[in-house]
């Protein structure tokens, strides 16, 4: 999917990172306040929701919670874990430990919010929740969470290609989550080469079908979404072998198609898929982190200098 071209669009690539438009509060006094862990609303969200997981694992039953409230917590925290992301915190184990409390008591809200009808929804909420999780730590805790409750059967064959595109990547980067074996990995690369052999097929018909002031924005999605699959792609031969291409930092191949999501994002105003695409940026920085092995750059450095004698 590398270097697709799209007839319908005028895409000029755009140079490095765009800025997140959601609602940044990092500013504001009483979200500084709810970031500090001690404010009414987030223990309170944080209760209920342990109690309806409680509730959930020894009953098999719901809790009566307050729904809402659990969901705008939720909501603050991942805008939080988001601007955090943004910034260097390289040197900051304050605001590092701000981050994966941030992203772990997110993860803890949105697992036991009721899932969606709408498939797509119901993925996009698991994949949110997911990728919080590998922010918090809590990566083991969401593969559990997948095996034993997974996400509804998405539209992967489905004859809208927007669908199908949306289904396939929500698919391909939940299973890089929960990685369930080999088997998840192997779907991963299967997933993602049905539907590079199926874009011939309803690509065209799809943004011919749609009003052209509404094309270009669907074909600039299209292009994002693309490179969201590629990362996938890449990133599951990664968990597989640990090298890609002969190089073992995996970050130099995976930073560029992120650019390019991001770049369409902000070019189309497409907030869903530039906060998603941001949580899965920094998590598959983690994931790559956590399987990744020392020896790796030992070798690579000395490479490097055999190539240069």
């Amino acid at each position: 999917m590398t270097g697709i071209a799209l007839t319908t669009v005028n895409y000029e690539d755009q140079a490095g990172q765009v800025t997140w438009r959601g609602v940044s509060m990092r500013d504001d006094a009483e979200f500084n306040t709810f970031m500090s862990n001690d404010v009414s609303w987030r223990l309170q969200a944080r209760k209920q929701a342990d109690r309806a997981q409680i509730f959930r694992e020894l009953h098999n039953v719901p809790s009566a919670v307050d729904d809402e409230l659990i969901r705008q917590s939720a909501e603050m925290l991942e805008i939080a874990v988001i601007d955090l992301v943004l910034e260097d915190l390289a040197d900051d184990e304050e605001k590092q430990k701000e981050l994966k409390l941030a992203a772990a008591d997110a993860f803890r809200l949105l697992r036991v919010l009721p899932r969606p009808k709408d498939p797509l929804e119901s993925g996009m909420l698991l994949l949110r929740a997911g990728s919080l999780a590998v922010l918090g730590d809590k990566g083991s805790d969401a593969a559990r969470w997948m095996k034993e409750d997974p996400w509804p059967d998405l539209p992967t064959d489905s004859e809208n290609w927007r669908r199908r595109t949306w289904a396939t990547v929500l698919d391909v980067w939940l299973r890089l989550i929960r990685k369930d074996g080999w088997s998840d990995l192997d779907k991963v690369l299967e997933r993602i080469s049905r539907l590079r052999d199926a874009q011939a097929d309803f690509e065209k018909d799809h943004l011919e079908a749609l009003e052209p002031i509404h094309a270009k924005a669907a074909a600039l999605e299209l292009i994002g979404l693309y490179h969201l699959a590629k990362a996938a792609e890449l990133s599951a031969h990664y968990m597989t072998d640990g090298v890609v291409d002969g190089r073992y930092q995996i970050r130099q191949l995976l930073d560029p198609h992120f650019d390019q999501v991001l770049a369409v994002c902000n070019r189309a105003q497409l907030i869903d898929l530039e906060s998603l695409s941001r949580l899965l940026a920094a998590s598959a920085s983690q994931i790559a982190k956590k399987i990744g092995h020392p020896e790796h750059d030992q070798v690579a450095e000395f490479a490097k200098q055999i190539s240069e004698v």
